[in-house]
């Protein structure tokens, strides 16, 4: 057997360190959202007896798992699917721009401890989309013989599968002028798992995933995903690794008494199989060799994802079977939202990246919007980092969720990530040693060069969200100066992630959460919670403990109105002082696309000064580079008007043109 079954190194450290935990009891001591890391156990004694032949524990003594979903469309017979509406309204003429529909797949997570449909309460939830002007009415079209029930009180439709086959969920909206609008979503139900067939190291056969996909399997066997059970029978998880733990460490794990589809629980208890009572090394080779067809579902593997595969080889390559190949979030929360230790999921649930009705992912994407989707759309960001031109990206609506960053089959970059370490900004500047952070920087950026964007025969405005630039002190159009900078490209070791990615406020002596816990830092990516708890303290480190807010007072009058604000006022005032320059000009500034309209006789300096404000305007975060932001807003009037900003303690050192 291969050797790399029987080790866990080299394997991404924060997979390994939530999912090796994860489902176990709940820590006696309070503790913050940040997984602790797997410890080494001390030498373990002998197991008392050999995996299966008894005195461990029975698939009939483990905990029933609470009810999820994984908002995908394709999963076992016995499990529960749920979706939710959402509806966009129609344009002036009902007749050529009809109202939409859409069927939005929801994610049940453990995190919610449903145990039963009836008792699951959707208004509870805080993460759900809120839709007015409509009525919805749900239907269920479920194959012959199932007897399967629709629900559908507080806004999210959900059932129970019973039987093989496809179950078709329609959704009808209609708004106040009675004008309608459908939508469906088709899940199937398989009843059998074939398991990735690599478990055993020996070469994998039809229907086995490996035996197609084989260079995709061998990549995903060197992720925690591959051993979390394996290494976890074996002694080298957490310390309170148990029983509890397997219905996500195993694939097709479901042991409601509904769910017989072929699943782990399910080969396990047919098998006789017990989880060990002592973890200790050679229970996972004593597994494979008393109860091999139940280790060969061990382990997160390719159908805890995709669903079961048992319909999906046809013999026919034109013709596959049903399996699930989406990107919704659900697939990980399954098993990743397990608070309060565990809570990644319910940190992205409110991020920005999490707003599934945002502007950002629905109008720039589409055929019409090839060079947009690299960002806009997950599948087209997957295409881009694969190198994929514009014209083979995937353009279909798709939110920023977790797999869109962190590549589920392969470990060669820390934490899974799909773009690790350097990026190409659209200047020319090569960003190196970025860590993480290039995975933000290949988005957060301006999207086209400076110079060609002033210079050019077609002006164009920077992207807004432009960090990328800013923190490496670039992005705008300097007329050739080289402008001043703050230090935090230099002093931040990962960059955006520092910041915007610090740990979250934990929880009190009582295991209160926080003001703030989950709503700023970690996957939230916000500095700032709704309610306005701002995450200072990574900013601490540097500027003391006295510093409580991000609204610093400013240093000098950088603005010339004769006060010293803050830096935000700062900028914001060296903005209105340049924004009368241009209107005096002819510049007319819009609050959507193209943004700003040219005269017809605009001069570089000019296109300069007008590229200058839509960046500063768009990316005013002082923290991102203010020593720039202001230089570069200065520098800009004085280019535009052929004087310095009257009054204004200058950060530019040359003189204005002759």
């Amino acid at each position: 057997m291969s050797g790399k079954w029987n080790a866990i190194g080299g394997l991404v450290a924060i997979l390994a360190a939530v999912a090796l935990a994860a489902c176990s009891a709940t820590p006696d001591t309070p503790s913050d959202s940040t997984p602790q890391p797997a410890v080494e156990p001390t030498t373990p004694p002998e197991p008392t007896s050999p995996a299966g032949s008894g005195g461990g524990t029975a698939l009939s003594e483990i905990s029933t798992m609470p009810i999820v979903t994984t908002a995908s469309d394709v999963v076992g017979v016995g499990a529960v699917v749920a979706a939710e509406p959402y509806a966009i309204p129609a344009g002036e003429d009902p007749e050529t721009e009809p109202p939409q529909a859409f069927v939005m797949p929801y994610a049940i997570t453990p995190d919610m401890q449903v145990e039963s449909l009836e008792a699951f309460d959707p208004q509870a939830q805080s993460y759900r989309i809120e839709v007015e002007g409509f009525k919805f009415e749900w239907s269920l079209q479920p194959p012959d013989g199932s007897n399967a029930r629709l629900l559908t009180d507080g806004g999210v439709a959900r059932w129970q599968t019973d039987v093989p086959g496809a179950y078709v969920l329609t959704l009808r909206a209609t708004d106040s002028n009675g004008n309608t609008a459908t939508d469906s979503w088709t899940v199937h139900a398989v009843d059998g798992y074939v398991g990735v067939g690599l478990m055993d190291g020996d070469e994998p056969a039809l229907p086995e995933c490996a035996s197609c996909h084989r260079s995709k399997s061998e990549a995903w066997a060197q992720t925690a995903h591959a051993t979390v059970f394996s290494e976890g029978i074996d002694g080298h998880a957490t310390e309170d690794y148990g029983p509890n733990c397997i219905s996500c460490h195993t694939t097709g794990f479901d042991n409601h008494s509904e769910a017989n589809n072929g699943g782990f629980d399910d080969v396990a208890r047919e098998a006789g199989w017990e989880f060990p009572s002592v973890l200790s090394e050679g229970n996972w080779e004593q597994m494979l060799e008393d109860a091999p067809e139940v280790a060969a579902l061990a382990n997160v593997q390719c159908e805890s994802c995709h669903g079961p595969g048992s319909e999906h080889v046809t013999g026919d390559v034109e013709a596959m079977g049903p399996i699930a190949i989406g990107l919704e979030y659900g697939t990980c929360a399954q098993c990743h939202a397990q608070g309060p230790t565990y809570t990644i999921p319910q940190q992205w649930e409110n991020s920005a990246h999490a707003d599934r009705t945002a502007h950002a992912f629905w109008y720039p994407i589409g055929e019409d919007h090839r060079d947009c989707v690299a960002c806009h759309t997950g599948g087209g960001y997957i295409d881009a980092a694969k190198g994929l031109p514009p014209e083979e990206r995937r353009t279909d609506y798709q939110p920023i969720t977790c797999a869109v960053c962190h590549d589920p089959h392969h470990s060669d970059r820390p934490d899974q990530l799909r773009v690790f370490d350097q990026v190409l900004l659209p200047d020319g500047t090569n960003v190196t040693e970025a860590g993480a952070a290039a995975t933000c920087m290949t988005c957060h950026n301006t999207r086209v060069d400076p110079v060609r964007a002033v210079e050019g025969s077609r002006f164009q405005t920077p992207h807004y969200s432009a960090a990328a630039e800013l923190l490496s002190g670039t992005g705008g159009y300097t007329w050739g100066e080289k402008l001043p900078s703050t230090l935090h490209s230099l002093i931040l070791e990962e960059s955006c992630i520092t910041c915007h990615m610090a740990d979250t406020p934990g929880v009190d002596e009582a295991g209160a959460p926080l003001p703030g816990h989950n709503e700023v830092g970690g996957h939230t990516f916000a500095m700032t919670s709704p309610d306005g708890v701002e995450n200072v303290e990574v900013c601490q480190l540097c500027h003391g403990e006295s510093m409580e807010t991000f609204t610093m007072v400013a240093k000098r009058d950088y603005d010339g109105d004769g006060r010293v604000e803050t830096n935000e006022q700062e900028i914001d005032g060296l903005l209105r002082a340049l924004e009368r320059q241009l209107k005096v000009r002819g510049v007319q500034l819009l609050d959507h696309y193209p943004y700003v309209v040219l005269p017809e006789d605009a001069s570089v300096d000019l296109k300069g000064a007008v590229y200058n404000y839509k960046l500063a305007s768009s990316n005013a975060i002082p923290a991102h580079n203010l020593q720039y932001l202001v230089s570069l807003l200065q520098l800009s009037y004085q280019r535009l008007t052929g004087d310095e900003l009257p009054g204004a303690d200058l950060l530019i050192s040359s003189p204005p043109p002759e």
